[in-house]
């Protein structure tokens, strides 16, 4: 008798293409609680409970405790131990306000070899 493997065949040509080409989705990761807000000079500090590695150029949103997205922010160059500083960009964030960064989540092109050297389309004989 012949057991089942453990290849899957339903990838075909075209349905590589469409994953290659799906939208990465996004998801939001909180930065930390802005600490001052200086309207009058556009900035803001963020207090980060986290150690992060956020570039300059970075842009964040700002949202208030109900969730409302109340400003966009772009990170600047100077930081200082916890706090990072961002200038505004539009919007009214307000002390006490949650700093949002998007995180690209990276999907494994259908191109590119799987992991440990293996492709999809390889026969693995299990023994």
């Amino acid at each position: 008798m012949i057991g089942a493997g453990c290849k899957t065949t339903g990838n075909k040509e075209g349905e590589n293409e469409a994953a290659a080409t799906e939208e990465t989705p996004e998801m939001k990761i909180p930065v930390g609680s802005l600490h001052v807000v200086r309207q009058a000079e556009k900035f803001v500090l963020i207090r980060s409970a986290r150690i992060m590695s956020i570039e300059p150029g970075s842009e964040l949103v700002v949202v208030a405790s109900d969730g409302a997205e109340t400003a966009k922010l772009r990170v600047s160059p100077a930081r200082k131990g916890e706090f990072v500083t961002a200038d505004i960009i539009s919007g009214m964030p307000q002390v006490g306000d949650k700093a949002l960064m998007n995180y690209a989540v990276q999907r494994q092109s259908a191109n590119k070899p799987a992991e440990f050297g293996v492709s999809e389309n390889e026969i693995q004989v299990l023994e």
